[in-house]
């Protein structure tokens, strides 16, 4: 009996490592496809907007970083609520709170005025 819990244990444990590392590959996979995207825009700014090309780049990766970040949160506390975990609850909820305030610095950075005053 001992011997048939601990072995559904173990591939309980198996599965969501299984899991949780095909959602990491598919995150940085999104991660580098995104960063390849914008920068592609970057680069092909005029020297007068590249600056602000570079400011709007950062800001939308930090916002998307954020968002991933805060989702990867909520996966993180629907396990943990699942498996009765607190502490792993507790922590979720730090990481969903941390992609928000990621998110609020993607948005800080986007309305940033960096024109120059020419008198």
């Amino acid at each position: 009996m001992r011997e048939n819990m601990l072995s559904v244990r173990k591939n309980k444990e198996a599965a969501r490592k299984a899991a949780t590392e095909k959602v990491a590959r598919i995150m940085v996979s999104t991660a580098v496809l995104m960063v390849t995207a914008f920068a592609v825009t970057v680069f092909a700014a005029d020297g007068g907007d590249a600056i602000t090309t570079a400011k709007n780049l950062l800001s939308k990766a930090a916002t998307a970083g954020g968002g991933l970040w805060a989702v990867w949160g909520l996966v993180t506390l629907g396990m943990s609520i699942k498996d009765s975990n607190g502490p792993g609850i507790g922590n979720a909820i730090w990481q969903i709170l941390g992609g928000a305030i990621i998110i609020a610095a993607g948005v800080a950075i986007g309305a940033l005025d960096l024109t120059m005053a020419t008198a």
